[in-house]
């Protein structure tokens, strides 16, 4: 995101941005074009199930590091449009000093928590307190680093002072992680309560409560009938069509479509790419498909024995062919990636010639670092389909410059407990993100070990963090993080494969009132209603 240092500038680059992503935008349907929202009469009630191939880590914000759903829970200050545009969310209006260095948010008033009680300034203050308490060891705490201190001079007005304009203030505040908990209901039930906080308790202000959570297996939700404070962007402001919400963790891609099928879920997240073309068939159904903001990656244990050299990381590089992966894994739903970034975000920037396709070349890297007969080593993937056949297709790669891999499979806990544990070598992971601050989240010296996964603790990445993260205008900011990604591509920190494609199927017969969302993120729940109800 950008500096807005007032108002006049924060309007203007606002203005840019939307227009730029309603360019950018080109949403695919497949099938029969879907009813919009309106074209016919929503009615209360029923149940939604929607599959997903991951779940959520913890609905504890200070703590996660993958969420799925905690939008339906929770609220942040700001939020984000059809238009990809920041408009006020738990905050109804903003405004800055001219030097840019202290923001003040008006709160919607009339907002309660779940509980019943009211939502205060003075909460978000002792939100952002906890958050920032070095005794919290927060996951997130480097996102509001910059806040210096907080002012509440009424109920419904909170001040943040910072100790430099920060231009990623809306990326903040308007992304998921920027959801804030009551901070009554976290001491009692966070670490120093019942620590079943993050589990099950979650008390937001969302349009939804947390209702029940069966790891593995699914996350109920269910109306909170006291919401009134719906965002601009949708017709809906008042409670939730649905009775219910679930959240179906379902890891296996044919197993998931064949839920579709049956109508037992009713709107499908990350379709297979494999499945794409029979799911489109479906009767009843629609496919909606986009480039998402993300990125798969191959990562390496940075300190550990042959992964610090880095002429064996560009080797790697070097040896993967990205255009045949594409096209063998994902059949065209992909894109080739040779950068850092989303080609959509920004800041992106990518160097197809320092991340080629070259064996010849890899061979003489790895000779030079002294493994001209290669090595063995673990290629560790998440049990997710894709990635299994991404790291399938990638072992043979891998094998013609000697590096002979034996391909591991966790599960989505597991996964998180191997690589907090420090015993990766050769690693997949995938991020979806829409801001560039991501590359502050896994390559700061600071977030080693976790979600630091690439153990990459250097000087000059952080100078150049830094750099980016405290540019005063967007230009600069995009300026200091290509130069960000210049060196971190030279250092072969990663080794980018693809970038993905948001494909999102729904049973049109079933469900009313879906609209994508742009990169395909988030499935927006206030306009959807059920047409059949679904037990």
């Amino acid at each position: 995101m950008s500096l807005f240092r007032n108002r006049r500038l924060r309007l203007i680059v606002v203005g840019l941005l939307s227009a730029l992503f309603v360019l950018t935008l080109s949403f695919g349907c497949a099938g029969k074009q879907a009813a919009g929202p309106g074209s016919e009469k929503p009615k209360k009630g029923g149940n939604l199930t929607m599959g997903f191939d991951r779940e959520t880590d913890t609905f504890d914000i200070y703590q996660m590091t993958w969420g799925s759903g905690q939008e339906y829970v929770y609220e942040s200050l700001t939020t984000r449009d059809w238009d990809y545009k920041v408009v006020g969310s738990l905050a109804e209006s903003w405004e800055s000093t001219p030097d840019g260095k202290t923001w003040t948010f008006h709160l919607r008033k009339g907002t309660k928590w779940h509980d019943g009680t009211p939502f205060t300034s003075k909460d978000v203050k002792r939100y952002y307190e906890v958050m920032l308490d070095p005794k919290t060891a927060a996951a997130n705490a480097l996102d509001w680093t910059w806040i210096k201190s907080m002012d509440t001079p009424d109920d419904n007005t909170i001040v943040f002072h910072l100790d430099s304009p920060f231009p990623n203030l809306f990326g903040k505040t308007s992304n998921s992680y920027g959801s804030i908990m009551n901070p009554d209901a976290y001491a009692k039930y966070g670490p120093d309560g019942t620590k079943e906080y993050g589990t099950k308790i979650a008390i937001g202000t969302g349009p939804l409560k947390l209702k029940e959570w069966i790891p593995g297996d699914k996350v109920v939700f269910e109306r909170n009938p006291d919401y009134r404070w719906g965002p601009l962007f949708v017709a809906n402001k008042g409670p939730v069509w649905v009775d219910t919400v679930t959240f179906k963790t379902i890891p296996d891609a044919a197993t998931r479509l064949a839920e579709l099928e049956t109508g037992n879920v009713q709107i499908l997240a990350n379709v297979p790419v494999e499945h794409y073309d029979r799911v489109a068939k479906i009767p009843n159904v629609e496919v909606f498909k986009e480039p998402a903001f993300g990125l798969g990656y191959l990562a390496f244990a940075t300190d550990k024995k042959p992964f610090n050299d880095p002429k064996v990381r560009q080797a790697v590089n070097l040896a993967v062919d990205r255009e045949a992966l594409v096209k063998s894994v994902f059949f065209g739903l992909a894109q080739a990636a040779y950068g850092y970034l989303p080609p959509r975000t920004p800041e992106a920037y990518q160097d197809t010639a320092a991340i080629r396709y070259d064996v010849a070349a890899a061979k003489k890297l790895m000779t030079e670092a002294g493994y001209p007969n290669g090595f063995k080593a673990t290629l560790a993937t998440q049990n997710r389909t894709e990635h299994v056949r991404v790291a399938q297709a990638i072992q043979p790669m891998l094998e013609a410059i000697g590096i002979k891999t034996e391909i591991v499979q966790y599960d989505e806990a597991g996964y998180k407990d191997f690589l907090k544990a420090g015993k990766q070598e050769l690693f997949m992971r995938q991020y979806e993100w829409d801001n560039a601050d991501i590359l502050q989240w896994f390559l700061y010296s600071r977030q080693v070990p976790y979600p630091g996964h690439s153990r990459w603790a250097d000087r000059k990445t952080d100078e150049l963090i830094d750099a980016a993260e405290s540019a005063i205008t967007p230009e600069l900011r995009a300026q200091k993080y290509v130069e960000l990604q210049k060196y971190l591509i030279e250092q072969s920190v990663w080794s980018p494969l693809w970038y993905p494609m948001a494909i999102t199927a729904v049973r049109t017969d079933l469900v009313g009132g879906f609209k994508p969302f742009p990169g395909g993120g988030n499935v927006v729940i206030f306009d959807l209603w059920m047409k059949k109800n679904v037990k």
